[in-house]
């Protein structure tokens, strides 16, 4: 999926995670971007290309980084330096990405394991799937702000 799709999805999973927090919902965003640290060609490998070309030349795309070990690797990471709420969004950020992720293809989500696991798509089924996905997100998002909005009124 694309990074703009990752970010949304992300921040979904945040808000969800964290009983309806936007703030969990802002870093549930940010987490849901990072597993494409290991592909020095997508936005978020470009911009942290010192991390993302040796995590690359190290586990390849879709390996290490889209596994469940991983997510916990962050949750253990992030844990001890923030409250629990962080750590939750990250862990569901992380989550949501590699979800989306085998929806699109196939990940190694029991890393190191060689399995790989998803859903194999031609090239131009992608686009149509990763589009369909982020329409539905915006409205799932604009249906709880406006939920929210109803409820202060």
């Amino acid at each position: 999926m694309e990074w703009s799709t990752h970010a949304i999805s992300g921040m979904v999973a945040g808000y969800t995670v964290t009983g309806g927090d936007w703030k969990g919902a802002a870093v549930g965003a940010v987490a849901g971007v990072i597993p494409d640290l290991d592909e020095p060609k997508s936005k978020f490998g470009k911009l942290f290309f010192f991390v993302s070309l040796p995590i690359h030349s190290l586990f390849g795309h879709r390996t290490f980084t889209h596994s469940l070990l991983f997510a916990f690797v962050v949750g253990i990471l992030v844990y001890p330096f923030a409250e629990w709420w962080v750590t939750y969004a990250c862990i569901g950020g992380i989550l949501a990405h590699i979800t989306g992720d085998m929806l699109t293809g196939k990940v190694k989500l029991f890393y190191p394991s060689s399995k790989y696991v998803g859903i194999s798509i031609p090239s131009l089924s992608f686009t149509l799937i990763d589009r369909i996905a982020r329409l539905s997100l915006i409205i799932y998002v604009c249906w709880v702000i406006v939920a929210k909005l109803n409820m202060k009124f």
